[in-house]
């Protein structure tokens, strides 16, 4: 059970899996909604503890959208000033009794927004973990005039960008090789209650 998804997590979101990129983002066409559900049912009692959470955001015409993500790394990267100011003017909601309350609005918000988009609405990057000002630029601009392009459009600290733009390849070709080789995600995702990512994937990498 769960092993067809839990071998696209490890090809599609290996970064947010190794604990060096907040959200991932990525379309499944060949498994049903109801089996995707319960799929991302039983993952999601297995990963939650790891502070990795997975949910389908978005259905249409046979494709189904997953998001998956860093809760806790998640509430941080959206109570940035800027970030708040951003999610504010697109009509996120900013009440409720607790952070996760807040960030359950925040998601179903998404959601709507996605259903209203035929693309991705610009600040998803926020729930991706693009830096803030590379977000708040690019939709200033529109997505023009941008100094590099990678896994986003890099409006500020460029070499910055490189690098992690370098780290993610290395990342995502380590990853591949797990689903080669039928490694369960499980295994392949780092606690980062237990671990410093930090050192352990510059030691990996």
């Amino acid at each position: 059970m769960a092993d067809e998804l839990s071998e696209k997590l490890l090809r599609y979101a290996p970064q947010t899996l190794a604990g060096i990129k907040t959200g991932s983002i990525f379309n499944i066409h060949d498994i049903a909604v109801g089996m995707l559900e319960l799929e991302i049912a039983v993952l999601n009692s297995k990963l939650n503890p790891m502070d990795i959470y997975i949910e389908r955001v978005q259905s249409k015409k046979g494709n189904s959208l997953i998001y998956v993500y860093r809760k806790q790394q998640l509430i941080r990267d959206l109570e940035d000033p800027t970030a708040r100011k951003l999610l504010w003017y697109k009509g996120y909601p900013f009440v409720g009794a607790d952070a996760d309350t807040i960030l359950y609005g925040r998601i179903e918000h998404l959601k709507e927004r996605l259903t209203d988009y035929d693309c991705f609405p610009h600040e998803i990057g926020l729930f991706l973990g693009f830096p803030v000002e590379d977000v708040k630029a690019f939709i200033e601009k529109d997505g023009h005039d941008c100094l590099t392009c990678g896994f986003w459009k890099v409006y500020c600290n460029k070499s910055q960008a490189l690098e992690t733009f370098r780290q993610y390849k290395i990342c995502a070709r380590i990853y591949n090789e797990a689903a080669d080789l039928k490694i369960p995600v499980t295994r392949m995702t780092v606690n980062l209650r237990n671990v410093d990512i930090s050192r352990g994937y510059r030691k990996a990498s």
